[in-house]
């Protein structure tokens, strides 16, 4: 099988090096075309992103806009200052943002005089009698002031103050159907809230970006007016899940070109370290660029964006895709003080294909991997760095030897010699066995480490700090205002009846899951709850409200008609007359006799409804978020949807992650298995190689553990990719080990190859590394975890294997050694022992 992969090595490489000024001048073409393209890549930094389109949350949320438009709001945070200086900058803001072609609608105040007026058809028949009870006890009282003598009974002198008391409680309740008396805003905080609603959903993160520089535009205009809240501490913030899309959009675009400019120096000064040559840097980057663009626009053919997990994917391209011109370079080095230019690169590609076909195959396997997901967290990140690396792949064994042939190869210098080299790998292999009781000691005291690695529950930890923090306090504010008014999933029901329906069901599931104090749900809530109960006949109801407006006490009516007569007391109860005289007066009425503004919010243009549930919980918290799913998806029945909202996405992106990992890992395993054993053809030599990479994993996990660092939505997708890249160092170090006899060339296998390998190992972490730059926690993770993982795989390949083939030897050696002695001595060899022939 070697000598088939030579003789195809031999014949690929005579084409390419008799063609090297043709493949030169293609590649470049090809290099500024996918360019090109690859500009037109746009980052979709919306969650939903990750996930199926045909998930049901995803297309719950959809359907969601197409009928209401938008579901989410733009919210203008009027902190400090007086009520009224808050009052006045809000009258004067909302026509400046009502002008602002990007909102529909702008929501400053929700007046409840409808349900007020309208409270006694509410009430239950037995809270009607007990009002019909009060207004008699209220008109013998009038009665009894005006004339006592005429009064049988003795009045009861608490009659208005009792019926004041429950007329204030149904105002009360009136008012609890909307929250608000009127301005969003609550006793006890100094802040005032206004609803924008924008035209498109949050989702449009170009969309999101402009609406939030305009809004600020204008607050900050209104702001700098001369007015009442001129120079006092009032303060005006935007905010809402635009900000949040907005601030992400940016913070990603500024990450992807500081992560870029780290990982192009990183990867330059690993190559200027290890090579120390210009010439030998250039000829490695010429290939890597044209495989790097050539992988963006063909990304942009396929997709046509890049999601959260991707977006930083060509810094990642930059570090895998050098390796296999990394350890061609250093073995046409080594060759080329021996032969010409053509024959020491001859010689590299016969001695490495193998290993190198192998090792990329490995990689490459845990990418194809991915991408046979249904995550699409997990499929276009393995689709993307799948294909890149082949394109690399293929740069390498194209471009890179054409250069090679065009521009010639420099010898290393003299410093570096071969002698020199093996100094540290001499030292590494003089106490194998104690180094691999070392290694088992600390490997047992990772435990430690490993039980104390955790996932991150709480998603908003995927922000950039600043941005978590500035939404955290703004969250805060409307929680104080709204309450959980502001926290709910949605479900989408086709009418009233179906509303009333999906409500009459899950109601006493609810309750049952509110007395064991395991609902996530706090109540539920739909367009019924604004009318009547379905127990109150309406035409019975107004008659019996007719009837009750005759008992009106005409000296109360006389005082409405001059309310500034009397005394405070009967002013009081004059107010309350009146209140309860426009109840009296309220006709009966249906959903479309609702306000608008309320109506609409939650009926849609297209005539359909919805419910909500409200969260009991922090809608960042994931765990909270899975369980609020499952409790849910009971109380939306059989209505082709479920309760969905922001929590909704991380939970579902949670529920899918936990699915699919254990299959993508389980398969990327297997594979690797496979490709290992079919090189080495050696169950023993196989679990050699896939050895230093369980070591890793566990070393990572310990690591993670012992730095505070946790597995998130974003890093834990990466895993997959870490077990390909793990697993070369191995099949390069078993390649050459595996050859040497000697502890003299194994420190000569070591040291070459170790030090392709640990180049090669810098760029790769140098890619994932350009994620620390990151100001997203997201992406930052998945540096972190990238950079332990890899560190980790290429430190157990270079202490391990190396170890164990050290005590082989050794072994061998010994056996060899007792035997001369028994052969000398006319001893008896012992079957166990003979040696192999």
């Amino acid at each position: 099988m070697r000598r088939a992969f030579a003789r195809l090595a031999d014949r690929w490489l005579d084409r390419v090096l008799a063609s090297h000024r043709v493949i030169v001048a293609v590649a470049i073409a090809l290099t500024v075309l996918s360019i090109a393209l690859a500009s037109r890549l746009q980052i979709d930094s919306d969650l939903r992103a990750l996930l199926p389109k045909d998930h049901p949350v995803v297309e719950s949320l959809a359907g969601l806009e197409r009928s209401f438009g938008v579901i989410d709001d733009l919210r203008v945070l009027v902190v400090g200052g007086t009520q009224e200086q808050r009052h006045a900058y809000v009258e004067a803001l909302v026509p400046e943002l009502a002008a602002c072609p990007d909102l529909v609608d702008v929501d400053h105040r929700l007046r409840s005089d409808f349900f007020v007026e309208h409270a006694l058809y509410f009430l239950t028949n037995a809270e009607f009698e007990e009002l019909q009870e009060h207004v008699l006890a209220w008109q013998h009282y009038e009665f009894c002031t005006a004339a006592p003598d005429s009064c049988i009974d003795p009045p009861d002198p608490k009659a208005p103050e009792r019926l004041r008391a429950l007329i204030e409680a149904r105002q009360a309740q009136a008012v609890r159907r909307t929250g608000f008396e009127d301005y969003y805003e609550r006793d006890g905080v100094d802040a005032q809230v206004v609803l924008a609603t924008p035209t498109r959903p949050s989702s449009e993160s170009d969309f999101a970006v402009r609406l939030v520089d305009e809004a600020r535009q204008i607050t900050a205009a209104v702001r700098a007016r001369p007015g009442p809240w001129a120079g006092t501490d009032l303060e005006v913030r935007i905010a809402g899940r635009y900000v949040s899309q907005a601030a992400g959009n940016a913070a990603i675009r500024g990450d992807v070109g500081r992560s870029g400019v780290a990982g192009a120096i990183g990867v330059l000064l690993v190559l200027f370290l290890v090579f120390r040559s210009t010439r030998a840097v250039l000829t490695l980057l010429v290939p890597l660029v044209c495989g790097v663009a050539w992988s963006m626009g063909l990304t942009w053919a396929l997709l046509g964006r890049l999601n959260l997990i991707t977006a930083l994917i060509t810094t990642v391209l930059m570090g895998i895709g050098i390796d296999a011109g990394i350890h061609l370079l250093g073995r046409v080095r080594q060759e080329i003080a021996e032969a010409p230019v053509d024959e020491a690169i001859r010689r590299a590609f016969r001695g490495l294909i193998v290993p190198l076909l192998v090792a990329a195959s490995t990689t490459i396997g845990a990418f194809a991997v991915m991408a046979t997901s249904d995550f699409p967290a997990f499929r276009e990140f393995g689709l993307i760095a799948g294909l890149g690396l082949v394109l690399c792949l293929l740069a390498m064994l194209t471009v890179f030897p054409a250069l090679l042939r065009l521009v010639g190869v420099k010898a290393p210098p003299p410093g570096r010699a071969p002698g020199r080299t093996r100094r540290w790998a001499k030292a590494l292999l003089r106490r194998p066995g104690a180094l691999f009781a070392v290694t088992v000691i600390l490997t047992l005291a990772a435990f430690q480490g490993v039980r104390k690695v955790q996932f991150e529950q709480n998603a908003r930890a995927l922000l950039a700090a600043d941005d978590r923090a500035s939404l955290e306090r703004d969250l805060e504010i409307t929680r104080r205002i709204f309450g959980d008014e502001l926290g709910a999933g949605y479900l989408l029901v086709d009418d009233l009846a179906t509303a009333r329906r999906v409500l009459d069901e899950a109601r006493p599931r609810h309750a049952a899951r509110l007395q064991t104090g395991e609902s996530t749900v706090s109540r539920l809530v739909g367009p019924t709850d604004l009318l009547p109960p379905p127990s109150v006949d309406q035409a019975a109801r107004r008659q019996a409200i007719e009837e009750l407006a005759e008992a009106l006490p005409e000296r109360a009516l006389a005082r409405m008609e001059a309310p500034e007569a009397g005394t405070p007391d009967e002013l009081m109860t004059a107010r309350d007359a009146r209140l309860l005289q426009k109840m009296l007066a309220a006709e009966p009425f249906g959903i479309d006799d609702l306000p608008p503004r309320l109506l609409g919010k939650v009926r849609a243009p297209d005539g359909r409804y919805i419910v909500l549930a409200y969260m009991n919980f922090d809608g960042g918290n994931i765990a909270d978020g899975v369980r609020f799913i499952e409790e849910t998806r009971a109380y939306s029945g059989d209505v082709g949807s479920v309760f969905v909202g922001e929590t909704t996405v991380y939970a579902a992106i949670y529920q899918l992650m936990s699915a699919e990992s254990p299959v993508i890992l389980g398969m990327a395993v297997f594979l690797v298995v496979a490709l290992v054993l079919w090189q080495l053809r050696s169950i023993t030599l196989t679990v050699m190689t896939l050895l230093p990479l369980g070591l890793a994993l566990w070393w990572m996990c310990a690591t993670m553990g012992l730095a505070g660092l946790r597995f998130t939505l974003l890093n834990v997708p990466i895993l997959p990719a870490i077990l390909g890249l793990g697993v070369d160092n191995g099949v390069y170090l078993i390649d050459r080990l595996r050859r040497a006899h000697s502890v003299e060339g194994l420190a000569a296998s070591v040291s070459e190859t170790g030090s392709a390998i640990l180049a090669a190992t810098a760029t790769t972490m140098v890619g994932f590394a350009a994620f620390l730059v990151a100001h997203t926690g997201g992406l930052r993770g998945i540096g972190q975890v990238a950079v332990i993982g890899i560190a980790t795989a290429a430190l157990a390949a270079i202490i391990v294997l190396p170890t164990i083939s050290a005590l082989q030897v050794r072994r061998r050696t010994h056996r060899r050694r007792r035997l001369r002695r028994l052969s000398r001595g006319g001893g008896t060899i012992p079957p166990t022992t003979r040696a192999p022939p």
